[in-house]
């Protein structure tokens, strides 16, 4: 089926205009598709997803299927490129996140800090960070079959028989049921081991005591990746025990799955106490409520923006420079929730999304989207 590429693009001015805007994702009857700030369509509403990078240089968006390409959008310039296929923030290298590219037969990792390409030399799905390691489904190869079998050779008494056969190649598993342990989380992907495992188990060591009994006290960084003590491999009823340094440290049968009853195996094996959870990533105490929000109303800060309903019945977002100076910025009949964090308008009814410029009190939804979204811009 052709790429309906012509349909999801929609250049409304010159590139010279282009290049003086900002661009933002929206979205309306639950699609995606990218405006400028003055409201010109760059990307009709066409895409099921969006993911708008943390660099905030560029937004993806794209479908999971062959009917639209997948696009990446420059949120400065709105220079757009098209792929096959992409999953944004597949892995983390090095701390910064990549999108999964399959474009044209060729399988790379894309930058969502600068667009570098890691090129994959083997055909990888389902990327996992695990410490300092990535893992990933891989996709054997089909094995070559053996060479036929050599002919008989004449000596001058008799036939002299061939020589045996090697042994037969063993088949690649099926599909992508197998993690392999790909890179020691580098931007060289270089293999760290041999072996194709069914699942794997990150082990944790969370607590550890001196020979006086002192526990000793660990600090983690926050939103850093936790460092497994041990790992194990399984295949079936064969399991792989290794340590963080990626040694083989023991090779055992058990007829179990139960994650558990595999840990404390382990456990026996490295004579640590290992955990299926690591306390870094242990959720944080509840903190107390703020000063002001147990006892009456917290004192309004302007300038705000709130939900207001309208004398006509409309709902309305307002903009208040005080408590007597308020603005309209639209209203709309539907119901809508307004996201004071992010600045974002969520419409549930006709699937619309777009953000407001909380300076200037712009809505970054394309005028021709309007009517489809529910809106009426005062």
């Amino acid at each position: 089926m052709q790429k309906l590429l012509t349909t999801a693009l929609l250049l409304a001015v010159s590139s010279t205009v282009f290049a003086q805007n900002k661009y933002y994702s929206f979205k309306v009857g639950g699609k995606y598709g990218v405006t400028d700030t003055l409201g010109n369509e760059l990307v009709k509403p066409v895409h099921k997803y969006c993911e708008e990078f943390q660099s905030g240089n560029e937004l993806a968006l794209y479908n999971f299927d062959d009917e639209v390409k997948d696009l990446i959008v420059n949120t400065s310039t709105g220079n757009i490129l098209t792929f096959s296929y992409i999953q944004p923030g597949e892995v983390k290298v090095n701390n910064n996140a990549y999108t999964y590219v399959h474009d044209k037969n060729k399988l790379y990792l894309r930058s969502e800090q600068d667009g570098k390409i890691i090129p994959l030399k083997e055909e990888y799905s389902d990327f996992k960070n695990e410490g300092k390691y990535i893992i990933a489904k891989y996709y054997a190869a089909v094995v070559a079959p053996p060479p036929p079998v050599p002919k008989p050779t004449k000596s001058p008494n008799k036939l002299a028989p061939p020589p045996p056969p090697p042994p037969p190649a063993m088949p690649p598993p099926p599909g992508f049921d197998h993690y392999a342990v790909i890179a020691d989380n580098d931007e060289t992907l270089k293999p760290v081991m041999k072996g194709l495992f069914k699942s794997y188990l990150p082990l944790y060591n969370n607590k550890s005591e001196d020979s006086a009994g002192i526990v000793e006290v660990k600090t983690f960084k926050i939103g850093a990746q936790p460092v497994f003590y041990a790992i194990l491999f399984s295949t079936d009823h064969t399991h792989s025990l290794y340590d963080a340094k990626m040694k083989l440290v023991k090779k055992f049968e058990m007829k179990t799955e139960d994650k558990e009853i595999l840990a404390e195996k382990a456990s026996s094996i490295m004579n640590q106490t290992l955990s299926l959870y690591d306390a870094a990533t242990s959720p944080p105490p509840m903190a107390p409520s703020p000063p002001g929000s147990r006892n009456g109303q917290p004192a309004v800060v302007y300038p705000v923006f709130a939900v207001e309903q309208s004398d006509n019945g409309n709902n309305q977002l307002v903009w208040k420079q005080s408590a007597d100076n308020v603005k309209v910025i639209f209203e709309s009949p539907k119901k809508f929730t307004w996201d004071s964090k992010d600045h974002i308008i969520w419409i549930g009814e006709t699937g619309t999304r777009f953000k407001v410029d909380t300076q200037s009190g712009k809505i970054f939804l394309p005028k021709t989207q309007w009517a489809a979204a529910g809106v009426i811009v005062k």
